[in-house]
């Protein structure tokens, strides 16, 4: 398939990566037809994954998730605010999901990441619509006071499942 011969072999590493690049068709049928995956893993393997809580000692909750490659930081701080009106016995979350440069080379200095507005509101709705939060337990003081919840999550190595690994890390964040 002409995959690298020997580690590190970066010449072959190059070839590699321009079939993948001018021929993706043709590249992605030969790993079907050996039912590989291009990272070597069989078709029906998931990737490895990992959690680790309390990562950021100066937040409420954290966590690092890994699946395969993909590595996303979350990080909860909590605030007391004023509830809403409409919402007197309720606390408040707000999602926010970054993409730096350093998580893959798609993402350019300067600008956000196009992807990153729709993983957080992918998050957002998630987070919501299944009620894994209750919001009502962030409830202090009936209309006078409660937690607001910031959670930010930071991508470290983009390499595909960006949204699965983020959920987990926010969900492991609350958890913690």
């Amino acid at each position: 398939m002409g995959l690298p011969d020997a580690p590190g072999d970066l010449s072959s590493e190059v070839d590699v990566d321009a079939f993948r690049h001018l021929f993706p068709l043709r590249f992605y049928e030969r790993h079907l037809t050996e039912s590989i995956r291009p990272d070597g893993r069989p078709l029906g393997r998931a990737r490895d994954t990992t959690i680790a809580l309390g990562a950021v000692t100066s937040a409420e909750g954290s966590a690092l998730a890994k699946i395969g490659s993909t590595t996303m930081l979350a990080a909860i701080k909590m605030e007391v605010m004023t509830p809403s009106m409409d919402s007197p016995d309720e606390g408040c979350i707000a999602i926010d999901f970054h993409m730096p440069p350093i998580c893959s080379p798609i993402v350019r200095p300067g600008r956000p990441a196009e992807i990153a507005p729709v993983v957080s509101k992918q998050l957002s709705d998630t987070i919501s619509s299944f009620g894994m939060i209750n919001l009502k337990e962030l409830s202090l003081v009936s209309g006078k006071a409660a937690w607001m919840a910031y959670l930010d999550i930071y991508c470290l190595d983009a390499d595909g499942a960006l949204f699965d690994a983020a959920l987990l890390s926010a969900v492991a964040a609350f958890s913690h």
